[in-house]
């Protein structure tokens, strides 16, 4: 009998490299390096897909962040906004 050997994919969100609560995370600055790892991903365009599916409350999925169901661009973080912005 012979075997067949499937090769394993590997996921950036599956690896014991990286805390799976990356994904998750409330802080803006990880959520952006969640993202980074996704890019690599071979399953980007499922992940995103499914996710868009099942309207995934939050985190990152396919490389995008998801707030309240919906893909938003970035997270603000917590507490309330500067009086004195900084001028850009």
């Amino acid at each position: 009998m012979s075997t067949l050997t499937i090769p394993r994919i590997e996921l950036p969100c599956q690896s014991t490299d990286y805390d799976a609560d990356l994904w998750f995370a409330d802080r803006p600055d990880l959520l952006e390096e969640a993202k980074s790892l996704c890019r690599q991903c071979p399953l980007r365009t499922q992940c995103l897909e499914s996710a868009m599916e099942r309207e995934e409350p939050w985190g990152v999925w396919g490389g995008e962040i998801f707030e309240r169901g919906v893909v938003i661009a970035r997270k603000r973080p917590r507490g309330r906004p500067r009086k004195n912005a900084a001028v850009a």
